[in-house]
Protein backbone atom coordinates (compact mmCIF):
# COMPACT_ATOMS: atom_id res chain seq x y z
CA UNK A 1 0.00 0.00 0.00
CA UNK A 2 1.36 3.41 -1.02
CA UNK A 3 0.61 5.88 1.24
CA UNK A 4 1.43 9.51 1.51
CA UNK A 5 1.49 12.31 3.97
CA UNK A 6 0.34 16.10 3.60
CA UNK A 7 0.17 19.00 5.97
CA UNK A 8 -1.14 21.00 3.47
CA UNK A 9 -5.04 22.28 3.91
CA UNK A 10 -5.86 22.67 0.35
CA UNK A 11 -4.49 19.27 -0.70
CA UNK A 12 -6.37 17.87 2.28
CA UNK A 13 -9.90 19.45 2.02
CA UNK A 14 -9.78 18.43 -1.65
CA UNK A 15 -9.06 14.77 -1.43
CA UNK A 16 -11.93 14.79 1.64
CA UNK A 17 -14.32 16.40 -0.80
CA UNK A 18 -13.47 14.02 -3.72
CA UNK A 19 -13.69 10.99 -0.89
CA UNK A 20 -17.34 12.36 0.32
CA UNK A 21 -15.48 12.82 3.47
CA UNK A 22 -15.86 15.98 5.74
CA UNK A 23 -14.57 17.56 8.91
CA UNK A 24 -15.69 15.78 12.30
CA UNK A 25 -14.82 15.82 15.93
CA UNK A 26 -16.15 14.15 18.85
CA UNK A 27 -19.33 15.34 20.41
CA UNK A 28 -18.86 18.54 22.04
CA UNK A 29 -14.61 17.87 21.82
CA UNK A 30 -13.53 20.27 18.83
CA UNK A 31 -10.13 19.35 19.36
CA UNK A 32 -10.80 16.16 18.76
CA UNK A 33 -10.83 15.73 15.19
CA UNK A 34 -11.46 13.18 12.85
CA UNK A 35 -12.74 12.61 9.19
CA UNK A 36 -16.57 11.93 9.03
CA UNK A 37 -17.65 9.04 6.14
CA UNK A 38 -14.24 7.62 6.51
CA UNK A 39 -15.45 3.68 6.60
CA UNK A 40 -11.65 2.95 7.48
CA UNK A 41 -11.81 4.52 11.12
CA UNK A 42 -13.68 2.90 14.01
CA UNK A 43 -17.33 3.50 13.88
CA UNK A 44 -17.62 6.83 16.21
CA UNK A 45 -20.34 9.67 17.02
CA UNK A 46 -18.87 12.55 15.16
CA UNK A 47 -20.07 16.02 15.18
CA UNK A 48 -20.04 18.06 11.64
CA UNK A 49 -17.20 20.52 11.99
CA UNK A 50 -16.11 23.67 9.70
CA UNK A 51 -12.88 23.11 7.22
CA UNK A 52 -11.54 26.70 9.34
CA UNK A 53 -12.11 24.74 12.93
CA UNK A 54 -11.05 21.61 12.06
CA UNK A 55 -8.01 22.93 10.58
CA UNK A 56 -7.21 24.85 13.82
CA UNK A 57 -7.32 21.56 15.61
CA UNK A 58 -5.00 19.94 12.87
CA UNK A 59 -2.40 22.56 13.56
CA UNK A 60 -2.82 23.11 17.54
CA UNK A 61 -2.78 19.44 17.73
CA UNK A 62 0.67 18.98 15.13
CA UNK A 63 -0.95 16.22 13.19
CA UNK A 64 -0.29 15.10 9.55
CA UNK A 65 -2.91 13.83 6.85
CA UNK A 66 -1.77 10.55 5.94
CA UNK A 67 -3.67 8.82 2.98
CA UNK A 68 -3.78 6.52 -0.19
CA UNK A 69 -5.48 7.45 -3.31
CA UNK A 70 -6.37 4.51 -4.67
CA UNK A 71 -8.50 2.84 -1.78
CA UNK A 72 -9.47 6.13 0.14
CA UNK A 73 -7.64 5.46 3.14
CA UNK A 74 -7.09 7.92 5.92
CA UNK A 75 -5.33 8.59 8.84
CA UNK A 76 -4.94 11.53 11.16
CA UNK A 77 -1.39 10.94 12.84
CA UNK A 78 1.07 12.69 15.27
CA UNK A 79 3.83 15.13 13.21
CA UNK A 80 6.47 13.46 15.69
CA UNK A 81 5.89 10.10 15.41
CA UNK A 82 8.47 8.33 12.64
CA UNK A 83 7.81 4.96 11.42
CA UNK A 84 10.48 2.03 12.03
Amino acid sequence: MTVYETLNHQSIRMWCEAMHYWPACLPNQPDRIRVGGNPFSDPEDVELLDWEDWFTAFDQRQLKFVYNPSDGWCDLQSRNVRPD
